[in-house]
Formats: C-alpha cells, sequence, structure tokens
C-alpha cells in the first residue's frame, strides 16, 4: 500500500476541522487541546510517543454523548515540552490547569487512558480527587503486574525515505500495537510516522519510578480496565493485570475484548465504545 504521508487522511483531516481548539500554559508554551461534542466531560489521554490521534476512531461516537476533552500530553503531538527535569505528576499538574481553565475548578469529569496515558491518568485522578467520577484504564502501563518479551522496535531515525520510514514504522505498529496486520491502515501509518516525528519526551524520561500503586489506591470513583485479548504489553500476563487492580480499587471492573491488541479502541472501534459507554454509565 502506497500512503501519502504528507497528505492528512480524510478520517483525520475530518475531525480536526470539526474539532474546537484550545491552549493552556505548559513549559512555556502550549499545551494543545481539541474538543468535541456536548455533555458530561470525558478526558482521553492518548498514550505513549502518541496524540490525539490514539482516539481517532472513537471520537465521532463519543462526542455525541459526551464533551471529548483530548489532549496532546506535554512533550508529544503539537503540544510543547514540559520544563526539564520533569516526571509524570507534573505532566499531570499541567493537565488538570488545563482542565481548571477549560471546564472550571469544580467541574467533575470522566478519564478514559491509553498505556501509558493510563499512568499520567492515575496522576490526574489523585490530584483531582472527587472530580474524577469514572477512570477506564485501556491497555494501561504502571500496573507493577509483569511485562513480557517484545521484540525489538525497528529503527526509523535514519532511514533517508519516507517510504523506507512507513514501513518500519508498520513494522512497530504490528508488533507492540495491532494484531492483526490488515488493522494498519493509512490512517494508522500516518499517526504513527506524525507522532513518532513530533514525539520529545519519552517515557523513561518522566517516569523513571511511578506506577499506578502509587495513585490508585484511596481513589474515590470507580475504576475500570479493557485491554485487548493480545495485547503485547501484557502477553502472557494479562490476568495478572487483573488482580493488580483489584488491590488498588476493589471492585474495580477488568474488561478483554477478543481478537485486539494493545491499540484495542482503533483495532476494535465499535465493541470498544459499546464497552466504555458501559462503563461510563452513572
Amino acid at each position: 500500500m502506497t500512503t501519502h504521508i504528507n497528505s492528512r487522511p480524510a478520517l483525520i483531516e475530518a475531525l480536526d476541522n470539526t474539532s474546537t481548539r484550545r491552549t493552556t500554559p505548559v513549559g512555556g508554551g502550549d499545551l494543545v487541546w481539541r474538543i468535541w461534542g456536548s455533555g458530561s466531560p470525558l478526558l482521553l489521554l492518548h498514550g505513549g510517543t502518541g496524540s490525539w490521534m490514539h482516539w481517532m476512531r472513537n471520537i465521532e461516537d463519543l462526542s455525541r454523548d459526551y464533551t471529548l476533552l483530548v489532549p496532546d500530553i506535554p512533550g508529544s503531538g503539537e503540544s510543547a515540552s514540559p520544563h526539564l527535569p520533569t516526571n509524570v505528576e507534573k505532566v499531570a499538574v499541567a493537565l488538570l490547569a488545563g482542565i481548571d481553565v477549560i471546564l472550571g475548578p469544580e467541574r467533575r469529569f470522566a478519564v478514559a487512558a491509553f498505556s501509558m496515558g493510563g499512568l499520567v491518568s492515575g496522576y490526574v485522578a489523585k490530584l483531582a480527587g472527587e472530580r474524577v467520577t469514572t477512570l477506564v484504564l485501556v491497555g494501561a502501563v504502571g500496573t507493577t503486574a509483569r511485562r513480557p518479551e517484545i521484540a525489538p522496535m525497528k529503527s526509523w531515525r535514519r532511514l533517508s525515505t519516507d517510504e523506507a520510514k512507513c514501513e518500519a514504522h508498520r513494522t512497530n505498529l504490528s508488533i507492540l500495537m495491532v494484531h492483526d496486520p490488515k488493522a494498519i491502515d493509512e490512517p494508522a501509518l500516518y499517526m504513527q510516522f506524525n507522532n513518532a516525528e513530533r514525539s520529545r519526551v519519552r517515557g523513561k524520561h518522566i517516569n523513571p519510578t511511578g506506577d499506578l500503586s502509587q495513585t490508585l489506591p484511596g481513589f474515590k470513583g470507580r475504576l475500570a480496565s479493557i485491554w485487548g485479548e493480545h495485547d503485547a504489553t501484557a502477553g502472557p500476563y494479562l490476568f495478572e493485570r487483573r488482580e493488580k487492580l483489584e488491590q488498588f480499587k476493589p471492585g474495580a471492573t477488568f474488561d478483554v475484548i477478543s481478537g485486539a491488541g494493545h491499540w484495542v479502541q482503533y483495532e476494535a472501534p465499535d465493541a470498544f465504545n459499546r464497552l466504555l459507554r458501559e462503563r461510563l454509565k452513572d
């Protein structure tokens, strides 16, 4: 498949054109937010080396019933980097300050957070306290459960052509993000190409020690998690994550979507959207 990497796919173009763009301060620059829809506020946090585009197959559906607040986490996408040295709590502070500007400092909201965003969301929830009504972790890191060996990612930075870089990104998406290679379509490749080019703060730079055991115990809202059956970040230890989350928050729900990989909300969007709505119900 030929990918015109400098031309945005129609899905991404349409979503961006229908969003309301807001900025709030971070690190001497702007933290960029995109907002869609109306209804109860729902914060969507993307994963590492990501951007708002991690949610591109979910936004249209969810925006029918929720006001979606979708930032580029500081150091990713279009958002400025936080002042270094930093840590995940400082990133969460900047996000919550932005939420206060956009929603007001008393407004309650729910959170769905993917991968590295799950770790960040724990700190947002800890800082926001009872304002967070429901936290849904999606393929989250930071559970303290065992991680499997994952094949090395293919290096792309020194490749000389966009075509070669795209093939490297296709390989990396198949290793880490999706189970079915057919899910690696033009929007997915465009997303990965652009997110990787723009990412400036890696997880290891903001998360030397933090994990969800430091933030979820004592959380007053509802805790849920959604996983792909074939999540490469969990492997044979997927259900250890259920045990850990139950320890952090007794009664936490744990759902697995069959046939999907780590990027479950993209690979199985219809099943994911239905399940997320169920977990967000009052």
